[in-house]
Order: C-alpha cells, then sequence, then structure tokens
C-alpha cells in the first residue's frame, strides 16, 4: 500500500516566520551562526539560532560496471567515528554541482565518469529547520578506478561494495552519514 504526500505549498507567498531583524553570532570560513529575531504567526517574538552554510553539498553513489558501489573511508574527529561514506564535497563558488562531483571522485576515491554516466535525482536539505545547506545528489554509472592515489589528509581507504554489503553495513548500522544514507537508500530503491 503506497501513501499519499501532498506537495501543495500555502496560497500566500507571505513567509509563515517573518525575520524582524538578524546579525552575526559567529561568523566562520564555512558557517556562520545568525541569532534571528523571529515574528511568529500568533503575534510571539522568538530569538531563533540558524546556521548558514557558505557552501551547498553534492554526493555521489558511483556504481561500476560490476554494480558495485564506491565508497571512502573517513576519520570524523568530531564524532570520534571512522565512516564509511559516499564521494562527496562541498560546492565551490561559481562551479556546477555535476563538476564537483566528477572532481570529488578523483581526488577522494580516484576514480573517474563520464559526465554522461550521470544522473542528477535532486536535492534535500539535510538539517532542515537548523540550517539553510542544500545537498545535491547524484548517481554515477560506469564509474572506473584510474588511480589508487587519493587524499590522504582526508581519505583513509576507498574500495567498492556489492550491494548487499551495503545493505548490510546499514542494517548494522555501520553507514551512520546521512548523506551518504540518503542517497544509498534512495539508490537501493531506485534500483532495476
Amino acid at each position: 500500500m503506497g501513501f499519499l504526500i501532498s506537495t501543495d505549498m500555502p496560497e500566500s507567498k507571505e513567509k509563515f516566520w517573518k525575520i524582524e531583524h538578524s546579525k552575526k553570532g559567529f561568523e566562520g570560513n564555512w558557517i556562520h551562526v545568525n541569532l534571528d529575531d523571529i515574528l511568529l504567526p500568533d503575534g510571539s517574538k522568538i530569538i531563533f539560532e540558524a546556521i548558514e552554510f557558505q557552501r551547498h553539498g553534492t554526493g555521489v553513489v558511483a556504481v561500476n560496471e560490476n554494480g558495485e558501489v564506491m565508497l571512502v573511508q573517513n576519520y570524523r574527529y568530531i564524532n570520534d567515528y571512522y565512516s564509511w561514506e559516499i564521494p562527496a564535497g562541498t560546492i565551490p563558488p561559481g562551479m556546477d554541482h555535476a563538476d564537483c562531483i566528477i572532481e570529488e571522485l578523483e581526488e577522494e576515491a580516484g576514480c573517474t565518469v563520464d559526465r554522461k554516466d550521470l544522473k542528477y535525482i535532486g536535492n534535500y536539505f539535510p538539517s532542515i529547520g537548523s540550517s539553510n545547506q542544500i545537498f545535491h545528489c547524484y548517481i554515477a554509472r560506469n564509474v572506473r578506478r584510474i588511480t589508487e592515489t587519493i587524499d590522504a589528509n582526508e581519505i583513509i581507504e576507498a574500495r567498492w561494495f556489492s550491494r548487499q554489503e551495503i545493505i548490510d553495513m546499514i542494517l548494522k548500522g555501520v553507514i551512520k552519514d546521512g548523506f551518504s544514507l540518503y542517497l544509498l537508500l534512495r539508490y537501493l530503491y531506485l534500483q532495476d
């Protein structure tokens, strides 16, 4: 049984929450934290802390001719966790997110893909309600490993995994990264 999801937007273009004033609580290279004075629909006011990312992100489920998926292992010091993730990155100003994917694949995984084999499957908000970040999502077919050289400051290991290995890693909680989970689950669902 499927479910019905309404994608209707409110008739009014007026903002539901109105920002009366905004100031920077913190201004960094990658993020700013804004302190927004918000007027709520009932007339009450709150101060809301919102994370403003300076760059949006993009990631890819990279699939080779054997149907295996490339994952990269990172050490995430904030979480003290060795994480298996999809190749991903932040998009430099002025760069198309498809070009960023091609660059990240080579840098993080030593892989290449023809642009015609990239499929854009949309975007999502990874931390909706607390940040403005947008994550652009791709599936790439016919990905080829062209070098074993990877960014050693960022990536510990890059390797291919079977579909079943990916499912097992998700079910066992090995893959904990939200970007990766979202894209891998979309890929597994969309797979023929």
